[in-house]
């Protein structure tokens, strides 16, 4: 029974047994984001390189700072390593794909607050 559950491998950790990592990332980047049907083929193609490409410099030492902030209850984008990266992807991105994924945002928060429940008052 347990096979059948494990028949259906999480594409990430499959991507890990690829014989080129880097590559196999980029395309379950480029699957799972086509699904939202909000960014061009290419847009999606440019976004998931950046995105890899970024992930990729992190270091453990890193990590482990961005876990920390977050246990301490502190926003990660407070460490200046991640302001960087967050310049460097940007830049990778280019102008046009870095606003409409700034509005793609926007808008994801405005329905995830009309989402939320209503707090009742008495």
């Amino acid at each position: 029974m347990a096979g059948s559950v494990q028949a259906a491998e999480n594409p990430v950790q499959a991507a890990y047994k690829s014989t080129n990592v880097k590559g196999a990332l980029v395309n379950v980047c480029k699957e799972q984001t086509a699904k939202g049907g909000k960014l061009s083929s290419s847009e999606v193609s440019k976004f998931c390189s950046c995105q890899v490409e970024a992930q990729g410099k992190v270091t453990e030492a890193q990590k482990w700072e961005i876990q920390s902030a977050i246990n301490a209850k502190k926003s990660p984008s407070s460490l200046g390593f991640v302001q960087q990266q967050n310049r460097d992807l940007k830049a990778c991105f280019g102008p046009q794909l870095t606003t409409k994924l700034e509005k793609l945002t926007e808008d994801a928060m405005k329905a995830a607050q009309q989402q939320a429940p209503k707090k009742i008052r008495f």
